[in-house]
């Protein structure tokens, strides 16, 4: 997960820096921000996550280079040169060769072309002091358990028993986030993490990004190489949740469009993506009508939390281009998918960790 704060941009600035200097090293081209490949401009982009097993990877989609946060803390500059160096020569060996093995020939081939030492081309490291543990804190862990189960409740048989569950979820992710933004921390990190990779955007992903705003995040469709993505950001708990819930949209849209062909009927693309869209018009208006009942003093706290969020996130995106395509929508496809979304529940997941530690190369 990516995340953001002042202490992690000051890091970054000063690894691209650093970046910039083995470039030049290596006879490269350097511009402010980009460096010159084979008369092309490839980006110097840093970003730092925080959790799982790598200490590093390069993300070829963004032409990205990922930090791992402890290195922050616990790597002197020698070692933060060779991760860099690492990592560099998997971005020279992509723009060089395309998709190949991580570690393949190719790379040790780049190594060995630009004279990195032989430590260079290992594809582990062992970094002193460095356990690297699952993110999160035991409180935020406890909020997110308790939405989970609330949102569970929002499918009760009971109509008033789900619409209280849905406010009480709203409530708590509310009051959670409230606490933060009441103490004033202006270092309070703001995390970033991607979901849902794929080759082009669709309907489904354009439903789910409309579905997560209602998760106190900033959901963005991005773009990379060939492919795109939702990438979520905000305070750890929210994220988490976020990325947890369009995992699970990503599976029960496909459920739920099965059931709606079976009962009624439908088929082709045109009625799948107009249910699609039409589930995502039926959770925000469930969403909203809960909000609405939330107490005036809540009301107003949420106001302050999203303005907050909305200036913290700027931190990442300056500016946004927005856009909407204009499908051929289906009627009754859609109305179906209204229904649907508004007896949507967020059931429980599956989590997978790692405990390995080393250096990575990742095409997503």
């Amino acid at each position: 997960m990516i995340i953001y704060d002042q202490t992690s941009i000051a890091f970054i600035q000063r690894t691209e820096e650093l970046l910039r200097e083995i470039l030049t090293t290596l006879g490269f081209e350097v511009r402010t921000k980009r460096f010159v490949f084979k008369k092309y401009l490839f980006p110097v982009n840093v970003v730092v996550f925080e959790g799982g097993a790598e200490l590093a990877h390069f993300n070829a989609s963004y032409y990205q280079i990922a930090l791992n946060r402890k290195l922050i803390y616990q790597a002197k500059d020698s070692v933060l040169r060779d991760i860099l160096k690492h990592e560099l020569a998997h971005y020279l060996t992509f723009l060089e060769y395309g998709s190949v093995q991580a570690h393949g020939p190719e790379f040790k081939e780049t190594c060995i072309r630009y004279g990195f030492p032989a430590e260079i081309a290992l594809a582990t490291m062992n970094l002193e002091h460095a356990n690297l543990s699952k993110e999160g804190d035991i409180d935020s862990e406890k909020i997110l358990e308790k939405v989970k189960k609330l949102l569970q409740l929002a499918q009760s048989s009971n109509a008033h028993e789900a619409e209280l569950a849905t406010i009480k979820a709203n409530a708590l992710l509310l009051r959670h986030n409230l606490d933060h933004v009441n103490l004033k921390n202006n270092d309070e990190p703001i995390y970033l993490d991607r979901v849902l990779l794929q080759k082009r955007k669709d309907a489904k992903i354009s439903a789910i990004y409309d579905m997560l705003r209602h998760f106190i995040v900033k959901p963005v469709i991005s773009f990379g190489k060939n492919s795109c993505c939702l990438e979520v950001s905000g305070p750890l708990t929210n994220v988490k949740l976020a990325v947890y819930v369009a995992n699970f949209l990503d599976q029960e849209f496909e459920h739920l469009w099965d059931k709606a062909k079976s009962e009624h009927g439908l088929q082709g693309l045109r009625a799948k993506n107009s249910f699609f869209l039409g589930i995502a018009k039926g959770f925000d208006e469930k969403m909203k009508e809960s909000k609405s009942n939330l107490s005036a003093s809540d009301q107003k706290a949420l106001m302050v939390v999203e303005k907050d969020l909305t200036l913290r996130t700027k931190m990442i995106y300056r500016s946004l281009a927005s856009s909407r395509s204009q499908n051929n929508v289906d009627s009754h496809a859609g109305a179906l998918g209204v229904v649907s979304g508004k007896n949507l529940s967020i059931r429980q997941g599956v989590e997978t960790s790692s405990k390995n530690l080393y250096l990575g190369f990742s095409k997503s």
